[in-house]
Parts: structure tokens; C-alpha cells; sequence
């Protein structure tokens, strides 16, 4: 639907008429091609069954008239004679008719001895046809089935007849081979369309006459359906009946393809058949369609074009008068046009109620830019007061704005100032404490100092006490190996307990050693860490004394900074209130400049809007108010918020609502 909506006025009336009539062509293309695909196939198998069966008798009355020449030879008396063969080969070669179609013309006696008219000896008393004509006697005239000649390799027909002796015995046969080239002309001659081609089986069902020499006794239609076909073996069937039918199979080369055939007299099963492709039965209505649908495409062709012209040329004005609408929309348009009725139809009409609609326009067009300008003149004398005492208003705002701030940052640094002052307060009451608790550390371990040098003492005493054990024991083993070497072999093992003892009191008295030298090091160390720890703790109460004196100090500070704190609030408070209002005032101020301006801007812009139309009337002779200059100024995105408090952001301004500001503005 989008897409129609998108077409012109042309385009469709050329789609009403051109679809309708494409459509009518189409159905009645349709209702010809059925009426011809019902009408035509039953005529082309008509047509096709009349030429097959025309082309049967054809190859009938071909194959009788050499039965009948076979007939009148073999009445003749001489051949009844008992004579050998060999004595009829004159008259064989006498009675030859000089045809190429027949390959050989020979004489049988009762034995099968034979001769040909060339003189050629053979023995056909084992042929089947020789058994029925002469041995069985079961008839007297035969037509065999073709078979491939030994002499030319071509497909070949026997034709003979008996020959009797006066007394009615059957004393030989008369024959002749005949050539089945003539029947594959006879067949290919068969035309019912392009595509088909006739063909020739014998009784069996073997094809004989072909176009394709390599189907030619190569393929039998009761089993032709081995080598690609479909249906054939059952039409095949139908075919050695001895009736005429119609039938469709598909071939593998040809595809659907519609079989007709008739059965030849006078040859005892054989048949001629025609092979016809389906298309070959809507080729005619195929073609003939395809040629009213191009006459129709033309005649549609022609029809749209005369159309289409005559839609352009009454159609005309309405484009004219859409350009027209269009070059007003884009600001180009000339109000003083008028479009120019030709006729007095419904686009005359249209024609002139434009014109009607452009004069009512242009008249109050020019009455709003009359009135535009004077709003134009008085709204630029308002924006131009407005914007210097919003600029006057800005400046006092500023300077107290900057107060302000001066005011907050001493109160700032006060305030950090008296914080710190705490701080240190706090800090030198916990470095009193800390030096009073190190104080009393230092007492205590003083004392444990003093603890630990009476132990030592007391270990070193002890220490030898060890010694002088060990030297006694030394002694007294020294006196037991003496008395055991006295005592000489008796003594012996008291000597080496005495040794043994001798070198424990030597490693004792080494260890005693090693350990006093130990203890008077420690002992040594100690009494040097008593004096450091003694002389430590009076350095701890002197900065106890000193961190006293600074904590009262402190105090002192802390005291007069909270008083300084408290008065540079107070003033900051008031400040903050004035700059509030201050603030508000110049917001007022400032939204009513910008109002005036955009005023003054939209009068501005509606004055250019009526200008780019043409109106007709001469320009006014006043001059207009030029533009007001146009000052820097801070931006204030509405009334409610003042663009200074968010560049300084003091803790003490708040925003506040319409109504508040305007109450105190009035009250201002």
C-alpha cells in the first residue's frame, strides 16, 4: 500500500487500465490454450493414425507386389521338371528383375539343393520355411521374419512360394531374399511433426526399419524395457495383435512420447508405427498463444502509451498547481501567481479555488508582517533595556559572589586551623600518657636489670663451685692411678676408671671455664644496660615535664580558634543570605533579558519568513530597528538555578522554587 501511495496520478491511472487489460489477455490466452491443447492432440492422432496406416498399406501393397511377381514365376511347368538345380540357373538369371531391393533369387528342389541367380549353391533343407512349404506342406506361400543377411549384413525378408508337379506334389520352393532398405525409407518419410519418425517390427516384435541403424534387429519391443524405456513391453503386446492402437510410453532419448501404429496387411503380424514427442501435440497451441500474447502486448502497449499521453497533457495543471504548493512550503513561493484555468471541469475548478486560496493568504500575510514589524521594533528597545540592567544586576552579583567566597574560605582555614589545634591537643595528651607509661617501662626494667645482675652473681658463684669440684675430682683421680699402679696388675682396671674419671673432671673444669667467662660477659653487659636504662629513664621524665607544658599550650590554642570559628560563621551566614537574594535578583533580571530576546528574535524570524514570500505590495518606507547588540551574559538554565552558586557551590546556598523566587523578588 506504501508503495502505491508513492505513484502518481499517471502511473495509475495507466496501472487501472493496463492491469484489467493484461489480466483479460492472460485469461483469454488461457481459455485458448486449453481450448486448443482439448481440440488439437485428438486431431494430430487422427492425422498421425491416417499417415501410419496409409504408410502399413503402402509397405503391404510393396511386399504383395513381389509376392505376386513370385507367384506368376513359379507357375511355370519347367521348374516341376526332375532336373538338377543347377540346370534352372539360366532361367533364373532370366527371370531376375534387375531390382536392387532383391538381394538373391534362387530355386529349392524337394532335397533343398539350391541355386541363386548368381550361381550360388546352398542347403536349406534344415530351414523352418522349407519344412512348412515343402516337407509339412502346411502352406504354400510364405512371407518369413527378416533377418540379418549373410551376404550384405543387412536386415533381409523371405519370400517363397511351392511349386507343385502336375500330379499336385510338392517338388521345390521359388524365392527370393528381399532387402528391407526400401521399408526404412517407407518409414522415415512418416512426418506428424518435428521430432517423430516411424519405424517398422516384424511378428516377433523385432524392430526392423529404424532411422537408428543400431536399433535395427538390435531391440524388440516386448522387451524394450531392459534398455531404458518404459511401458514399451506392454505396448509392444498391444502392437502384435494385428489392431491399430495408440499409446504412450517414455523414452530414454525422447523423453513422453506418444506411440501410434497399424498393423501391414498381408505379411502376417507385422506393424508400422509411428514415434511422436508430446511437445510435437502442444507445439500449436504453444505457438499460436505465443503469438496472440505478442499482439496483445503490443496492442497494450499502444493503448498505455495513447493513455499515458492523454493523463499527462489533462493532468497537467494539477502538477502546476502542485509546484506551486511545493515552491510556497519551501519558502521560494510568489504569492502574487495565479495559475491560468483552461477548462471547466473539476481541474479548472481546482485551477481556481487555488487562486482564491493564494489571495486569502497573501492578504493575511501581509497584515502579519505588518504587525510583526512593530513587535519586531518595540520587543528590540525592551531587549536592549532588559539586557543592560541584567548586566549591571550580574556585576553586583559577582562582586558579592566573590565576597562570598572570601568569606568561606577564612572561615575554611579557621575551621581546618581549630580542627588541627584539636588534633594536637589530643596528640600531645596521648604523647603525656605515652611518656608517662614509658616512664614507668623504665622503672621496671631497671629493676629486672638489677634482678639479673644479682642472678649473675649468683651463677658465677656457683660457677666456681664447679671448678673447685672439678679440680678435687682431678686430684683425687690422679691419686687412684697412682695407687693403682702401685698395685700394678690388680690395679689395672681401677686405673683407667681412674682416667676415665680424670678426663670428665678435665672437660668439667673446661666447661666450668667457658661458662664463667660466659657469665662475667653477660654480668659485664647487664651492669652497662642498667647504667643505659638508668640514664634513659631520666631523659623519659624530662620529656614527660616537656609534653605537659606543650598540651596546656594547645589547649590554650584550641580554645581561642573555636571563638574565632564561631564569630567568621556567624558573618559568613549573613553573606550567604545576601548573596542568596542577590543571586535571585539577577536571575529574574536575567530570565526577563532572555524572554525579551528570544522575543525579539522570534519577531526577527517572522519578519524573514514574510519576506521570502513575494506579497505585491511596495516595501515599507520606514527603516527597520536594526538588531540590539548582543552582551556576554552568564547562562541560566531556568529561573531556579543561578549558574554562579554552581561555579562556587558555597555549603550555605540552596536552590529554591519558582514561586519562593518570584515572593522574594517582589518582596526585593
Amino acid at each position: 500500500m506504501k508503495r502505491l501511495t508513492r505513484l502518481s496520478l499517471t502511473q495509475k491511472l495507466l496501472g487501472a487500465i493496463g492491469l484489467p487489460l493484461l489480466l483479460a489477455f492472460i485469461a483469454l490466452g488461457l481459455i485458448v490454450n486449453t481450448q486448443l491443447n482439448n481440440a488439437i492432440p485428438p486431431m494430430l492422432e487422427d492425422t498421425s493414425a491416417r499417415q501410419v496406416e496409409a504408410r502399413a498399406n503402402e509397405v503391404g501393397r510393396w511386399i504383395e507386389g513381389y509376392r505376386t511377381l513370385l507367384s506368376g514365376l513359379a507357375k511355370d511347368e519347367r521348374l516341376a521338371e526332375s532336373v538338377p538345380v543347377e540346370e534352372h540357373l539360366e532361367w533364373l538369371a532370366s527371370r531376375h528383375p534387375g531390382d536392387a531391393t532383391i538381394e538373391s533369387f534362387y530355386f529349392a528342389d524337394a532335397s533343398g539343393d539350391t541355386v541363386t541367380h548368381s550361381g550360388a549353391r546352398a542347403d536349406i533343407s534344415g530351414r523352418g520355411y522349407f519344412q512348412e512349404l515343402v516337407i509339412d506342406g502346411t502352406t504354400d506361400r510364405l512371407l518369413a521374419d527378416p533377418v540379418l543377411s549373410l551376404v550384405s549384413g543387412l536386415p533381409t525378408a523371405i519370400i517363397a512360394e511351392t511349386i507343385f508337379d502336375e500330379s499336385g506334389s510338392r517338388v521345390g520352393l521359388l524365392g527370393i531374399t528381399l532387402s528391407m532398405e526400401a521399408v526404412s525409407e517407407i518409414t522415415s518419410a512418416i512426418d506428424v511433426g518435428e521430432g517423430s519418425y516411424g519405424y517398422m517390427v516384424d511378428s516377433s516384435g523385432m524392430v526392423v526399419a529404424h532411422p537408428d541403424p543400431d536399433l535395427r534387429m538390435n531391440l524388440n519391443v516386448t522387451d524394450a524395457d531392459q534398455a531404458g524405456f518404459q511401458g514399451v513391453n506392454a505396448l509392444g503386446q498391444r502392437m502384435l495383435s494385428g489392431e491399430a492402437g495408440i499409446g504412450q510410453v517414455v523414452s530414454p532419448f525422447d523423453g513422453n512420447v506418444t506411440m501410434v501404429w497399424s498393423p501391414i496387411p498381408g505379411t502376417g503380424g507385422w506393424a508400422l508405427a509411428a514415434a511422436i514427442p508430446s511437445n510435437v501435440f502442444t507445439a500449436v497451441s504453444t505457438n499460436l498463444l505465443f503469438s496472440l500474447l505478442i499482439v496483445g502486448a503490443v496492442i497494450l502497449l499502444v493503448l498505455l502509451v495513447i493513455v499515458g499521453f492523454s493523463a499527462r497533457k489533462a493532468l497537467a495543471p494539477i502538477k502546476q498547481t502542485a509546484q506551486a504548493m511545493a515552491d510556497i512550503a519551501q519558502g521560494k513561493g510568489d504569492l502574487t501567481r495565479r495559475l491560468t484555468a483552461h477548462s471547466q471541469d473539476e481541474v479548472g475548478e481546482l485551477a481556481v479555488q487555488f487562486n482564491g486560496f493564494v489571495e486569502r493568504m497573501q492578504r493575511t500575510l501581509q497584515e502579519v508582517r505588518g504587525n510583526a514589524r512593530t513587535v519586531l521594533a518595540g520587543a528590540s528597545d525592551m531587549a536592549d533595556g532588559t539586557q543592560e540592567l541584567s548586566s549591571r544586576t550580574e556585576q553586583a552579583a559577582a562582586n558579592l559572589q566573590e565576597t562570598s567566597a572570601s568569606m568561606e574560605e577564612i572561615h575554611s582555614t579557621v575551621s581546618h586551623t581549630a580542627q588541627a589545634s584539636e588534633q594536637a591537643n589530643g596528640l600531645a595528651t596521648n604523647a603525656a600518657g605515652v611518656a608517662e607509661r614509658g616512664n614507668e617501662a623504665m622503672t621496671e626494667m631497671q629493676a629486672k636489670m638489677a634482678s639479673i645482675d644479682a642472678s649473675a652473681n649468683k651463677i658465677s658463684d656457683i660457677i666456681g663451685l664447679i671448678d673447685s669440684i672439678a679440680f678435687q675430682t682431678n686430684i683425687l683421680a690422679l691419686n687412684a692411678s697412682v695407687e693403682a699402679a702401685r698395685a700394678g696388675e690388680h690395679g689395672r682396671g681401677f686405673a683407667v676408671v681412674a682416667q676415665e674419671v680424670r678426663n670428665l673432671a678435665s672437660r668439667s673444669a673446661d666447661a666450668a671455664k667457658d661458662i664463667r667467662g660466659l657469665i662475667d660477659t653477660s654480668v659485664k653487659h647487664t651492669q652497662e644496660g642498667s647504667q643505659i636504662v638508668k640514664g634513659a629513664a631520666e631523659r623519659m621524665q624530662e620529656l614527660r615535664q616537656s609534653v605537659i607544658q606543650v598540651s596546656d599550650v594547645i589547649s590554650e590554642i584550641t580554645a581561642g580558634a573555636r571563638e574565632q570559628t564561631s564569630g567568621i560563621e556567624q558573618v559568613n551566614t549573613a553573606v550567604a543570605e545576601m548573596d542568596t537574594m542577590t543571586q535571585q535578583n539577577a536571575s529574574m533580571v536575567h530570565q526577563n533579558a532572555g524572554l525579551a530576546a528570544t522575543m525579539r528574535d522570534n519577531a526577527r524570524r517572522l519578519d524573514e519568513l514574510m519576506s521570502e514570500f513575494i506579497l505585491g505590495e511596495a516595501e515599507l518606507t520606514e527603516a527597520r530597528p536594526g538588531p540590539a547588540v548582543n552582551r556576554p551574559a552568564l547562562a541560566l538554565p531556568s529561573a531556579v538555578t543561578n549558574p554562579s552558586q554552581q561555579a562556587v557551590k558555597p555549603a550555605s546556598k540552596r536552590q529554591q522554587p519558582a514561586r519562593e523566587l518570584e515572593e522574594d523578588w517582589e518582596t526585593f
